[in-house]
């Protein structure tokens, strides 16, 4: 069976300096459909936390359908 279209959502990571690790949000999972909404939210990470460093990052996910062994 061939594979699904991928899915792509957008999602941004921050950090409060290059030293430390990338974080995504606390608690529920934050993502856009569009890239053109993702980078507003990103313009607007940006000027709220102009000390920290943010980068938009993407998530592919792909579905694949196959028969499977009945035993």
């Amino acid at each position: 069976m061939p594979d699904q279209p991928a899915s792509i959502t957008y999602f941004i990571q921050s950090r409060p300096a290059p030293s430390q690790p990338w974080r995504k949000p606390a608690g529920v999972l934050v993502g856009w459909d569009t890239k053109a909404e993702a980078l507003k939210k990103l313009a607007y990470r940006r000027e709220m936390q102009p000390n920290w460093e943010h980068r938009l990052m993407e998530r592919i996910t792909t579905i694949t359908e196959q028969p499977t062994d009945e035993n």
